[in-house]
């Protein structure tokens, strides 16, 4: 049955206080119920309703503490993050805390924070706020606030809370975007679902347990606040304010892509250069090599030009020494005449 939520909640506040009056803790009530569902036959084997799970969550210890005021849609039960906080930060080094609000933390605890801060692409380990027992005929799953969902943040969700779980529970917190997110402590994070399983109670029933109320068989409304929101678009307002969040992967791959196209421009200009300094190279080469060619044709032409006028010049030398030997012969030849010799008798 469906009710307003403030008739809801004055339904869980009978409930409260007649568990209350049982004088039992949440450990007591656990104990005493572990084995023994107390509403066979009266809550069916299935998801329970919001008046269901406050039933059991409140009689045998289930979730403790329990806060009624997180009861606000008619199956889940808003779960907030308070404890041990684990995440390595840009460095690599491990950052240790303890996220809470609550200043008494400070005298227990050696480093306490009253948020978190998500990194981009990064992963988080927060624990939940409440001790969870959950009786051998109940199970849970948890999954993230939708307005978390839409910021691109993943829990990871895939393991079942099995019956007979015992003690608190650590989540990691993915942020795949490039947007950081913070998270304070007493913040609700996740929403936890719980499921009643087929069961059979043994033949002896606990004693003393004359203490237990009826449950509480109705359930809120889902809230009107969230019905607003109709498209896709009025999700992604809600949760980022400025429309589907950038994937940090993408962004990555996309700054390489930017840095492979201007590495590869930077190697075919620098292939051009190359090419131009090779072609360069092999110009001032062919330059050197024909002005040695034609250096060395004019100076054949210059030798040949030189033997040339070497020849003539000998040869006037010659002409001039055979003439000059004629000359002497000749003045000679004068000396050895008969009259020459009459005279010299």
């Amino acid at each position: 049955m469906k009710v307003s939520l403030e008739a809801f909640h004055n339904q869980v506040a009978v409930l409260a206080e007649a568990v209350a009056k049982s004088r039992l803790s949440a450990d007591g009530r656990h104990d005493l119920f572990d084995e023994f569902d107390p509403y066979a036959g009266k809550i069916e084997p299935a998801l329970l309703n919001a008046g269901h799970l406050a039933t059991y969550a409140m009689v045998t210890g289930m979730i403790e503490p329990f806060d009624a005021s997180r009861l606000i849609k008619p199956a889940t039960y808003l779960v907030a993050a308070e404890g041990p906080v684990r995440y390595r930060n840009d460095k690599g080094h491990v950052e240790r805390f303890y996220l809470s609000a609550d200043p008494k933390k400070r005298e227990t605890e050696s480093c306490v924070r009253d948020s978190v801060q998500i990194a981009p692409n990064s992963i988080c380990f927060l624990t939940l706020e409440p001790t969870f027992r959950m009786p051998s005929y109940i199970a849970a799953r948890f999954n993230l606030l939708i307005r978390d969902v839409y910021r691109g943040l993943l829990v990871g969700t895939g393991p079942l809370v099995d019956p007979g779980f015992d003690g608190r529970l650590s989540i990691p917190i993915h942020n795949f975007t490039t947007q950081p997110y913070d998270i304070t402590a007493g913040e609700g994070i996740v929403y936890f679902e719980f499921t009643k399983l087929s069961w059979q109670n043994p033949a002896k029933a606990p004693d003393e347990i004359s203490w237990l109320p009826d449950p509480v068989n109705c359930q809120p409304p889902f809230p009107a606040s969230k019905n607003k929101r109709k498209s896709l678009d009025n999700y992604l307002a809600e949760a980022t304010g400025n429309g589907p969040p950038q994937h940090a992967i993408e962004l990555s791959i996309a700054e390489m892509r930017k840095q492979a196209e201007w590495t590869r421009n930077v190697l075919n200009i620098a292939t051009v250069a190359g090419a131009i300094g090779v072609a360069g190279l092999v110009i001032t080469c062919w330059q050197l090599f024909a002005g040695a060619q034609q250096f060395a044709a004019d100076a054949q032409t210059e030798l040949r030009g030189s033997r040339y006028q070497l020849a003539q010049d000998v040869q006037v030398l010659k002409d001039r020494v055979a003439d000059l030997k004629r000359q002497l012969d000749a003045s000679m030849g004068a000396n050895r005449s008969p009259a020459n010799a009459a005279s010299n008798k």
